[in-house]
């Protein structure tokens, strides 16, 4: 089992860097490629009173709305719990199937694998809906997150 589980590892390992690699990048690029195109467009504004015409129209107020951090901020919240909680339920059936095959297992050796496996994956399920319901209640408790009324 050991010889199987290591390079299964292995592949889930580089996989996740090169996925956190290519998804910061892209990130990046998407930033710079915003920037450019804000600085741009400012460049071409030559006066005060062709700015107030700009930001009079849709896409005027749609471009000033862009510079505003609380659009981000405000999904952050609810992109992280959203996570936690989808994490948590994939680790949570993961590490069940894996006690749940400890009984097929024909050897020992097997059996202290799928417990072990089965225990860190159950427990690190129930680590993320911990996280995620911390998340969920600070951020109300912050005001991060719109109530009903509001």
């Amino acid at each position: 089992m050991g010889h199987i589980l290591g390079p299964i590892t292995l592949f889930i390992l580089f996989g996740w860097v090169a996925w956190l690699i290519f998804t910061s990048l892209r990130r990046y690029m998407m930033a710079k490629l915003q920037t450019s195109l804000q600085m741009k467009l400012l460049e071409k504004i030559d006066s005060g009173q062709n700015a107030l015409q700009y930001v009079e129209t849709e896409a005027g107020r749609s471009f000033l709305k862009s510079f505003q951090a609380e659009q981000v901020e405000v999904a952050a919240p609810y992109r992280s719990i959203l996570s936690g909680v989808r994490w948590g339920i994939m680790l949570i059936a993961f590490g069940i199937a894996f006690l749940a095959l400890k009984s097929i297992a024909s050897y020992p050796e097997q059996q202290q694998v799928h417990i072990f496996i089965g225990s860190l994956a159950l427990a690190l399920g129930i680590g993320c809906e911990l996280a995620a319901g911390a998340t969920f209640f600070l951020s109300r408790s912050f005001g991060l997150l719109k109530r009903d009324g509001e």
